[in-house]
């Protein structure tokens, strides 16, 4: 139930019409303050014809003879409105010398000016009420009149009427806007929905598969707009087969090689369980102290193995680093080793500065695997050369040694996990150090080929690592 609705809470569907609704809601308001103004227009227009028909009715009974001025008020330009329009109308006419000759005195021309041509229409306020006041000027021809031949002419009316006609239309056209801003919002909301029934249609399918099936979303009949989704869905679940992939080959290795150590320690400690001659005790505990080292070097590599493979993402965390520096440390590190087989171990570095861009502590795992091996399986009072330089935009690393070597057949296959050279006799070997350092190698960029040594005796492991770019 939570589930459902939080599912609803983040609608697609909910998310476009909150996006939707506030810029429709403005552009309504917008238009119908547009919608308004035309319809006040409108409602102004067909009342300002009996308006202009009153004005110049009055008019027209007003003359001059003498420079004496006569009015005649004809009652039907004062009756303008419909039966039952309660409106009142004021007039008023003005002389040449500005005295008011008939009519409202307090209604005063407009501070505009009045042609003698076309009305002049204007909005004021009269005794607190709003009217529309209409304005004419009309030439009498009188020479004899003070102050020049023109009076003007006012007429008013009160707007209620206009009001009410105006927003008669303006409502009605709002109402068919409003329906019709629903009616759309409706048909977006179905289009909507039926635009993401594929997303629905997608959602459902990858419900149903199988917890364990990682293979890629076929995009067939998915909309343009998911492709984008669909192919990081699909990046991140090969991602995910191939980590899950390596930890099952992780699992499946160590089962298949602990089962073996651990069978060899408990015989072992049977044995020395049933022993009474303490040498014999010694003895046996020393074999099983033997094994267990081994058991052990063999759990430490198959953990370096497992946090070196590219898809755990453990080897991504670089940093710029020198080459030479780190395997002088190693070198200085498996030194004991070399003097305990009283092996020559020498190192050289004819480039002090070896930058490259890495993981030290997975780079520094992989040269002392290549140095262990060659003490390993380099005889007593042999050679070992570990060197650090550069060739070709390259970093080159190589450990090189003057022990049996590897055929050539083989070499390649040594880089499988837990095989080892037929023949070897290396108890304490568990077949990964070159596994670990292929893995490491392919993590940083690089490649590691074995090749011969010089003058054709022994072996030479050979790294070749991306320099750092300035």
């Amino acid at each position: 139930m939570s589930n459902d609705a939080g599912i609803r809470a983040s609608s697609l569907r909910r998310r476009v019409a909150w996006w939707l609704l506030p810029p429709l809601a403005v552009l309504l308001l917008l238009n119908a303050l547009w919608s308004y103004k035309v319809a006040m227009d409108a409602a102004n227009r067909a009342y300002d014809r009996s308006l202009t028909a009153s004005l110049k009715s009055l008019a027209e009974n007003i003359h001059a003879t003498g420079g004496r001025i006569s009015v005649d008020i004809p009652y039907s330009a004062l009756d303008i409105f419909e039966e039952g329009v309660q409106e009142r109308v004021y007039y008023a006419v003005i002389g040449p010398a500005g005295e008011h000759l008939t009519g409202y005195d307090d209604l005063l021309p407009p501070p505009i000016a009045v042609h003698t041509d076309e009305p002049t229409m204007l909005d004021t306020q009269f005794r607190r009420q709003s009217i529309r006041l209409a304005a004419l000027g009309k030439r009498l021809y009188d020479p004899e009149l003070v102050g020049g031949d023109t009076v003007t002419v006012l007429f008013a009316e009160t707007t209620g009427a206009r009001t009410r006609l105006a927003l008669d239309l303006f409502t009605g056209g709002l109402r068919r806007q409003v329906l019709l801003i629903i009616l759309g919002v409706i048909l977006v909301m179905i289009a909507l929905s039926s635009a993401f029934r594929p997303l629905l249609h997608l959602r459902s399918t990858i419900l149903a598969r199988h917890e364990e099936d990682l293979t890629p979303i076929p995009q067939a009949d998915i909309p343009y707009e998911l492709s984008p989704l669909i192919e990081a869905i699909n990046h991140h679940m090969g991602r995910l087969a191939a980590m899950l992939n390596a930890r099952r080959r992780f699992l499946a290795d160590a089962a298949h090689q602990i089962r073996t150590p651990l069978t060899v320690l408990g015989t072992q400690a049977e044995y020395g369980r049933r022993q009474s001659n303490p040498e014999d005790m010694r003895l046996t505990f020393s074999s099983l102290l033997t094994s267990i080292r081994g058991a052990q070097r063999m759990a430490d590599q198959m953990l370096t193995l497992a946090r070196a493979e590219p898809a755990n993402g453990l080897i991504d965390a670089h940093a710029t680093l020198n080459l030479a520096d780190l395997a002088h440390e190693v070198a200085g590190e498996l030194a004991s080793l070399a003097l305990k087989k009283s092996i020559d171990l020498a190192f050289e570095a004819p480039a002090p500065s070896v930058l490259i861009s890495g993981n030290a502590t997975m780079l520094r795992e992989m040269i002392s695997n290549l140095v262990d091996n060659a003490l390993r399986y380099t005889p007593h009072r042999g050679q070992v050369v570990l060197h650090v330089g550069t060739e070709g935009g390259w970093a080159l690393l190589r450990v090189s040694d003057n022990g049996p070597g590897i055929p050539e057949s083989e070499r390649e296959k040594v880089f499988q996990r837990f095989y080892r050279v037929p023949g070897t006799g290396d108890s304490a070997g568990s077949g990964l150090g070159l596994s670990i350092v292929r893995e490491i190698c392919w993590g940083h960029g690089g490649e590691v080929r074995l090749v011969d040594g010089a003058g054709g005796n022994g072996l030479t492991a050979e790294v070749r690592l991306p320099l750092a770019q300035d």
